[in-house]
């Protein structure tokens, strides 16, 4: 079969390729599997180059990295599985130019195959920066290292960050290597699943062994789906999170702070009520299982049941809930979606009730640092 090279990479260069990325991956075609070093004279462009160049192709799903091995290589992905992910990329456009054409009003659902121990790792750390309000994270212990900037950043900025580390059989880890990179912190020495979760939306999962490079077999699901999202959570909360030991706790923002998750007002009041407070919420609340209209209630919070923090309250591994005196009666309330609690909260304010007999000597002792 005649080969027509120019055209080729012209054709290349259509689905925005560089000159240097043609001459890298032709390149890499005409070998199949090479070293970087190999691969670069071949190219005619630096060995940094090369490396610099990888993860685009890595995510573009052209190439295959051996970073397992020593030295690294890298091969190319059968042609027609390229071929295939590039049609697939153009009906995924096709759709999405569609929908700009004539835009659907229902909710962003979409999925990726992930291919690349690299690329996962990346796309890691990307859904962390990105979170809001709640980070979910399940992860081998040995993961955490890479991680360590993006989670501390998410903990800094307040993002509810509950961090469960898997031993999956590696040597123990250093309890100070967790220190602040959630709000709160668990190792389990058996294996855990694989699984990030971000603002009840966007998360990604795989088989442990995919990340830690002992199985070529293995492939990630990155995921933006509302309805999968909870659902993980709910599992990772229920199963596995109550197993671990508790390594650290973040204390509490400083109130009154007001929270659009309800796991987290969970959280802070639970901490401060363990050093003695007494705390006011204000709730935007109706009745579970309902369309009823959000009302604002406000009430002193009487009892706490959680699972987040140890030791915990709850009876069941999802239930989480406040119950607030409001003068006249007690309401239980969970957060969206509540099936225990009768009524659900979207929005809490929280405060502190400061008795009016309180010496500055007691209310300074009370504010010392929370226990770990």
């Amino acid at each position: 079969m005649t080969i027509d090279e120019p055209t080729v990479r012209e054709r290349l260069k259509t689905f925005g390729f560089s000159d240097k990325e043609v001459d890298t991956y032709v390149a890499l075609l005409e070998r199949g599997e090479a070293k970087a070093s190999d691969l670069a004279q071949r190219a005619g462009v630096s060995k940094r180059y090369v490396y610099n160049v990888l993860g685009e192709f890595e995510d573009r799903g052209l190439v295959e990295v051996n970073d397992h091995e020593t030295p690294t290589t890298i091969r190319a992905v059968d042609p027609a599985v390229v071929v295939r992910e590039l049609s697939n990329q153009l009906s995924s456009l096709e759709t999405q130019l569609e929908a700009i054409h004539n835009p659907d009003p229902g909710e962003d659902r979409r999925y990726e195959v992930i291919k690349s121990k690299s690329t996962v790792k990346k796309r890691i750390a990307s859904l962390v920066q990105q979170a809001e309000n709640e980070v979910n994270v399940s992860v081998p212990a040995s993961l955490l290292p890479d991680l360590a900037p993006e989670l501390a950043a998410a903990v800094d900025r307040g993002v509810l960050t509950l961090v469960l580390a898997n031993g999956h059989g590696d040597d123990a880890v250093s309890e100070s290597a967790l220190q602040g990179l959630g709000s709160v912190v668990r190792y389990w020495a058996d294996g855990g699943p694989m699984l990030v979760c971000v603002d009840r939306t966007h998360g990604l999962f795989s088989p442990p062994e995919f990340v830690m490079g002992r199985g070529s077999n293995h492939q990630a699901i990155s995921f933006t789906e509302d309805r999968l999202s909870p659902a993980l959570v709910g599992s990772f909360l229920g199963n596995y999170w109550p197993l671990a030991e508790e390594i650290y706790l973040h204390e509490p923002d400083e109130l009154p702070a007001t929270y659009d998750r309800f796991r987290h007002a969970i959280f802070a009041a639970t901490r401060y009520q363990k050093r003695g407070y007494t705390l006011v919420a204000e709730l935007e609340l109706r009745p579970a299982d309902s369309n009823e209209a959000f009302e604002t209630r406000s009430g002193t919070i009487t009892d706490i049941t959680q699972g987040l923090v140890k030791p915990t309250t709850n009876s069941i591994p999802i239930e989480n809930s406040f119950t607030i005196d409001d003068g006249t009666e007690q309401l239980t309330v969970g957060g969206p979606g509540a099936i225990v609690e009768p009524y659900e909260a979207r929005r809490v304010t929280l405060d502190v009730v400061e008795s009016a007999g309180q010496s500055v000597s007691e209310l300074l002792d009370r504010s010392d640092a929370f226990d770990r």
